[in-house]
């Protein structure tokens, strides 16, 4: 132990410090255990004061927030229902004297949240407030908000917000007054910041969602409480609902006792810390006179002791002082019999009896050591005896025999400063596990006294009869030339088998009766199976009956001498993928083919890219409809239908009237939007079973199948007209937009998907000539069939 090391070496000394600590110990626990319960005390009565004084401050804080309030109730009643424009608005504010002295600013903003009037110019021009959470608030629940600290879009200053909306006659919000108190430069919590605790105390509030509203540091404003790193228990526990005083650590690990109040009129928490160190710097002082007049007391109580042990410890010394003699000069052990009959001198008789016991005890373990050294120098291998601090403490000739080294001269020394700091590196996790008591045994390679060596090791450990592992036997074996002819055949199956592990492809063996030889990692990672466990195997227990029957006849294929490939589908880790598999033979100089090699590869991403660039080729990157490419193969397959089950369809041709205008007023972005939205009108007012496509520019166009008669085909073409009406929102500005449409009736007989297209095109271009913003329908008959003026 190293607390007996701290003490003198006198036993007398000894005794002596033992009283003065146990004096020492005795008063000092019960003062501290007197001024901890006042302490106690104290601490509740400071905690307490706190939190009465952090309530008043508080109640202080609702009543300023109570008739900021009523102020912004009274300017809302001042304002005539009937005149309600920002110069009588901002009349009313300026009636009130008092609004400069309450608020940094007052501001008024229509139930849009646009700017109307303020007390003072904002600094930015019409600010714009829909979308502050307290303006979103106020209009929703119609009801005066207090909000959390935000950049006020006014003043653009860390602010505090007070609502109050003014109701229409309708029920609905007309005008939202909006007071802003400064956190930065307004009196609003001079009292408050006046309250503090003690000196270095201070005040601060927050939100209950954690924003501060008010703090010492003006720079944390707005900050949630907990963006520093670390945590305040009590803190958290103020932001989940409690109310009251504690004791805490800050963030800085300084302790302090923390006091919280909510306040009635808005979630806000109002907060104080008291730093411990100065709440109870007095009682400090009187724990440290306590301890002083603790040790002085103690320290009388020892002189007093060491005059009284050093008499009765007399006779004690001078058997320390024989005992000496026959160590050091080799004197008689009788001296050790004093013949005294007190305990002192029935410890020297028990001294003198196994001294004697040692002494013939000692001879005979030079005679079993004499005979333990010549059968250990005889073994063929390197023994030793090592220490817990790695030293030799016995070692055999072999190493004379093995390493050159002189086996004496060895005892003494660590096991580095025999063999280097290298070879300790290599061997410490076997010393450490034999010194922990656990027999071990272990085949380890390296260089050893500039020979290249690999042992074969067992190492003992020495148990003590009380558990401890004073030491371990070590006996070394050479096996160097065995490992090397086995270690040349596993590298080269070692290589063999990396290489097959960490290719991207499930690799396999399979013999003549389709029973799996050998399977690489990645059996693992699809499958879940341990590829240890599938030499045997039959393929089907591995890939199902499903996947057994689907490789089969590919399989045949290859043991017939044909490498073959094929693409399966499969579920791997719970997900669809698309395989494909290449069976490769082993096919031997006399044409027989033993072995199949399976190589099954992921080609799923390749196949979704292949379908990927396909769809990506017939749609319209703009408008994501169907691009020219798909339309003219969906117009194939309708006229193809069409004379198969003998029905009929149209054809109709659209383009954006004057959308060049369009394009260059607005600019491209502006037109994409238009095309963008006309292509959206378009898809949601047609049939499942129509198709809407972009061709080029503003051209677009629309079959229409399972027409039942001309009819159908002009309330189709009116559906859509009336689709495109409604002003079009671009770059957030409203636009008319209108188009011009030719449709042209499946003339039936041997009219192309070609002449189809000229004949709607013909109808386009008719409405054009008519002044656009209509359609024009082609019956198959001739030039205008039907026709839709502009409006």
């Amino acid at each position: 132990m190293a607390f007996p090391r701290l003490l003198p070496q006198s036993l007398r000394a000894r005794m002596t410090c033992v009283v003065i600590l146990f004096v020492l110990a005795a008063t000092t626990l019960l003062t501290w255990q007197a001024l901890s319960m006042s302490e106690k005390d104290m601490k509740s009565v400071i905690g307490q004061q706190q939190f009465n004084l952090l309530s008043l401050a508080a109640a202080h804080i609702d009543e300023q927030l109570a008739a900021k309030r009523m102020l912004l109730a009274s300017i809302a009643e001042a304002v005539p229902p009937g005149q309600r424009t920002p110069a009588a608005i901002h009349a009313a504010i300026e009636r009130h004297a008092a609004v400069s002295a309450e608020f940094a600013n007052v501001a008024a903003f229509d139930g849009s949240g646009r700017y109307l009037t303020s007390l003072r110019p904002p600094q930015q021009e019409n600010p714009n407030v829909a979308d502050r959470p307290y303006f979103e608030q106020t209009v929703g629940q119609k009801r005066a908000i207090i909000s959390p600290p935000v950049r006020g879009r006014v003043s653009n200053l860390p602010v505090v917000v007070l609502t109050h909306p003014i109701i229409d006659s309708g029920g609905d919000v007309q005008v939202v007054l909006v007071g802003s108190i400064d956190l930065l430069n307004s009196d609003f919590f001079h009292h408050f910041n006046t309250m503090k605790p003690g000196k270095t105390g201070f005040m601060f509030i927050m939100t209950t969602g954690g924003v501060l509203v008010n703090h010492p540091n003006k720079a944390r404003l707005m900050e949630h409480i907990n963006a520093r790193p670390g945590t305040n228990l009590g803190t958290l526990r103020a932001l989940d609902g409690f109310e009251g005083w504690m004791e805490a650590t800050n963030k800085d690990g300084v302790e302090g006792i923390y006091s919280y109040k909510r306040l009635n009129a808005t979630d806000w928490i109002v907060a104080a810390r008291y730093p411990t160190d100065e709440a109870f710097a007095p009682m400090i002082r009187m724990r440290q006179q306590a301890v002083l007049a603790a040790t002085a007391f103690a320290a009388v109580a020892g002189l007093l002791s060491w005059v009284v042990i050093k008499a009765l410890l007399a006779p004690l010394q001078r058997l320390r002082t024989n005992l000496y003699a026959i160590r050091a000069r080799g004197a008689d052990i009788a001296l050790l019999r004093s013949g005294g009959r007190d305990e002192i001198g029935e410890l020297g008789e028990a001294l003198y009896e196994l001294t004697a016991e040692r002494q013939a005890a000692q001879e005979r373990l030079a005679e079993s050591e004499k005979r333990a050294r010549v059968i250990a120098d005889n073994i063929p291998a390197m023994i030793a005896y090592i220490d817990r601090e790695l030293r030799f403490r016995f070692t055999n000739e072999h190493y004379q025999f093995l390493l050159g080294l002189d086996p004496r001269a060895m005892v003494g020394k660590r096991v580095d400063e025999v063999f280097g700091p290298a070879m300790l590196a290599r061997w410490q996790d076997c010393f450490d596990t034999a010194l922990a008591g656990r027999r071990i045994h272990v085949e380890q390679p390296g260089e050893e006294m500039g020979r290249h060596l690999h042992l074969m090791a067992e190492l003992v450990p020495d148990l003590a009869p009380d558990g401890t592992v004073p030491g371990f036997y070590m006996m070394c074996t050479d096996i160097t030339e065995r490992k090397s002819a086995e270690l040349a055949q596993a590298a080269s199956e070692k290589r063999l088998r990396l290489i097959a592990d960490h290719l991207p492809v499930m690799i396999s063996a399979i013999d003549r009766e389709h029973v799996l030889q050998f399977g690489n990692a990645m059996y693992r990672r699809w499958l879940g199976t341990d590829p240890d466990t599938l030499p045997g195997r039959p393929m089907v227990s591995v890939t199902g009956e499903t996947g057994y029957q689907e490789a089969r006849p590919w399989l045949e294929r290859a043991f017939a001498g044909q490498v073959t490939e094929y693409e399966s589908n499969a579920r791997l880790q719970g997900e669809s993928r698309v395989l494909e598999t290449v069976f490769v033979p082993e096919v031997r100089k006399d044409g027989s083919v033993p072995f199949v090699y399976a190589l099954t590869s992921d080609v799923t991403r390749s196949r979704e890219v292949e379908a990927e660039l396909l769809r990506q080729a017939r749609r319209d990157p703009l408008t994501g409809i169907p691009n020219r490419r798909q339309f003219e193969d969906v117009l194939d397959q309708a006229i193809e239908r069409v004379r198969r089950q003998d029905s009929q369809m149209a054809l109709a041709y659209l383009d954006i009237d004057n959308f060049k205008h369009i394009n260059d007023s607005l600019g491209h972005a502006g037109g994409d939007e238009v095309l963008k939205e006309f292509a959206l009108r378009l898809t949601g007012n047609v049939r499942a079973t129509d198709t809407v496509a972009r061709l080029a520019g503003d051209e677009f166009v629309i079959i229409f199948e399972h027409v039942r008669h001309a009819e159908e085909v002009r309330l189709l073409a009116e559906k859509v007209m009336g689709a495109v009406t409604p002003e079009f929102t671009v770059l957030a500005a409203p636009l008319r937009v209108t188009t011009s449409i030719g449709v042209a009736l499946y003339a039936g007989g041997t009219e192309t998907a070609g002449g189809l297209i000229g004949r709607a095109d013909m109808a386009l271009y008719d409405t054009k000539r008519r002044g656009r913003n209509g359609y024009t329908i082609d019956s198959g008959r001739g030039l205008p069939e039907a026709a839709a003026e502009p409006p």
